[in-house]
């Protein structure tokens, strides 16, 4: 069924190297400002929206700011598109003596598999006590904790001052990490890590406790950023003091089964590696810098003693699991892209799927290596390898002309089979449609998408409307009690602002690849067979490489003729 050829495509293919594309489904438009705001008096809209965040039933939770409310002017939603709840909003009167809501918008939204939320605000009288909440269309709100309250289990008179973003799991659990106030409290001793479980609120770990009973001169000082997956384990970073304390080992990871803590490691912890006693000395462990999935592994940053880089040290991601802490990818690990071989030069960013897999945004040297493409995201599969998933200076998916994408942004979504969901800005600029931001899904087998891209056009009520901004989504990935944008069954949320500045909140679909449709019309036809053939005859990487081994040859013959043969993509 052959079409006529398009000479953008097959252009941007031939010139530039694209990387395989794969079309997803349309934007479907589920709220948008100027709308009546379900829950609140009349006249009441709404006016723009914060992130969202998705669970795998497909129920959604957002912040919106509402216009023309004489009550309040934010509200949380959750629900889906025609049946909305509000289920907090500033200025309503909550129970239990806790007075008027105020600053709601202060906290992200941590939102679990039940359709509760969790988040920080203030209530009461004058600007209000700020105070921990859970909120649900079934429960209502509720506070969990507050600035000024007696903390459960301490010594009396010693309270919660100010509170981090709290997270919540699945089944219901809140874990957060508080700073204290009160008899004997100073600077040295103020931090605390909470869960609270089945309507009992405890500390887990807090300043002045001992985490190594080898070392009884040390304590602790701050604790900060706790995941708590479904099964109820945390994992929080901290610092720690004392006389055997210095700054290349004050840093340390703790992991916890309800209010039971342990350490699992501290700067100046040696990791074997063999029996002979030969391993590295772990140094600055990077206390905000971790994620664990639904199976309680967890992947972190952190320095090593390594003699041959200055000063003496090395970044590197650990893993910890069943068998203990291992390294997995060091600063200078090789690895083979198509057609180059690179060194893994620092990281930025860390992420872990459900099957271990780990997924790290980094820097890169080699031979081929400009300030153009220096930087990538890369996975760390289960088997040990460590492929590159996409780079700077690759061609962006779906655009109307060839642009390439800049500096890929540090969070990356998670889907549930190690998808990746990045945005990126775009150089170039095309007269009359300017792309300057491309959000994608990037595939595990190195094939990417266009979600959405600004200067898109996309109708909402009836209207064509011009993407101006994508708006943030969230870096956690549905396992570790971090709000998402993608659920396990591949729907992603986000919200998006226009041109005439209305602003949209949407959902999309993610779909599996399809090798050898190289122009995104989820069509294998005769336009993807010429821009096939030009890196088929030059043997050459890019779109034409199905198999990712860094040449266009007969094998990738064999993967695009099957497809085109079946002409329509899944």
């Amino acid at each position: 069924m052959p079409k006529a050829r398009t000479p953008v495509a097959w252009g941007a293919a031939g010139l530039l190297g694209a990387a395989a594309l794969a079309g997803n489904a349309p934007l479907e438009v589920i709220a948008v400002s100027g709308a009546s705001a379900p829950g609140t008096e009349s006249g009441t809209t709404f006016d723009s929206f914060a992130a969202p965040a998705i669970n795998d039933s497909g129920t959604i939770a957002f912040v919106a700011n509402l216009a023309g409310s004489a009550t309040g002017p934010t509200g949380v939603y959750i629900g889906s598109p025609g049946a909305w709840n509000l289920v907090a909003r500033e200025g309503q009167t909550l129970p239990s003596g806790l007075g008027q809501m105020k600053s709601l918008a202060s906290s992200p939204l941590s939102f679990n598999a039940a359709g509760q939320v969790v988040f920080v605000a203030r209530s009461g009288s004058g600007d209000g006590i700020t105070r921990v909440f859970r909120a649900s269309a079934s429960g209502g709100v509720i506070a969990i904790a507050s600035a000024g309250q007696q903390a459960p289990g301490l010594a009396l008179g010693v309270s919660f001052r100010d509170f981090g973003d709290p997270v919540i799991n699945s089944v219901g659990q809140i874990t957060f990490n508080a700073s204290l106030q009160g008899p004997g409290i100073d600077s040295t001793n103020q931090g605390s890590i909470w869960l609270y479980s089945a309507g009992v609120l405890q500390p887990v770990l807090k300043g002045g406790d001992i985490p190594n009973v080898l070392q009884p001169t040390t304590t602790v000082r701050e604790l900060m950023l706790p995941l708590l997956n479904g099964a109820g384990k945390l994992a929080f970073g901290g610092i720690v003091q004392g006389p055997l304390v210095a700054p290349i080992n004050e840093t340390a990871r703790w992991t916890a089964n309800g209010w039971v803590s342990s350490l699992q490691v501290v700067g100046g912890t040696l990791v074997p590696l063999s029996d002979d006693g030969g391993g590295y000395v772990i140094r600055r462990v990077l206390p905000g810098m971790h994620r664990m999935n639904s199976g309680g592994t967890i992947a972190f940053f952190a320095d090593h003693d390594d003699a041959t880089a200055p000063p003496q040290f090395a970044h590197s991601i650990w893993l910890t699991g069943s068998t203990g802490i291992v390294p997995i990818v060091m600063r200078n690990t090789s690895l083979i892209a198509p057609g180059e071989q690179i060194q893994i030069a620092a990281f930025s960013s860390v992420a872990i799927d459900g099957g271990s897999g780990v997924h790290f945004k980094a820097t890169v040297r080699g031979a081929n290596v400009t300030d153009t493409n220096d930087h990538g995201y890369f996975t760390r599969r289960a088997d040990g390898s460590v492929v590159q998933r996409m780079r700077s200076g690759q061609i962006a998916p779906g655009m109307n002309s060839p642009r390439t994408m800049l500096e890929l942004s540090p969070y990356a979504a998670i889907g549930a089979g190690g998808e990746l969901i990045v945005s990126a800005p775009l150089s170039g600029f095309v007269p009359g449609v300017r792309y300057d931001r491309v959000l994608i899904v990037n595939y595990p087998d190195g094939t990417i998408s266009k979600i959405v891209a600004t200067g898109d056009t996309i109708t909402v009520g009836g209207t064509p409307k011009t993407i101006s901004v994508i708006g943030n989504y969230y870096a956690g990935n549905g396992q570790d009690g971090l709000a998402s944008t993608i659920n396990s069954g591949g729907t992603v949320v986000l919200r998006l602002r226009f041109s005439d500045n209305s602003w949209a909140m949407v959902r999309t679909t993610i779909r599996p690849p399809c090798p050898g449709d190289l122009n995104g019309d989820r069509q294998v036809d005769d336009d993807d067979f010429l821009s096939f053939a030009q890196y088929y005859n030059d043997l050459a990487p890019g779109a034409g490489d199905l198999n990712h081994d860094g040449v266009t040859d007969d094998s990738d013959f064999v993967v695009f003729s099957t497809t085109y043969d079946r002409f329509l993509c899944p």
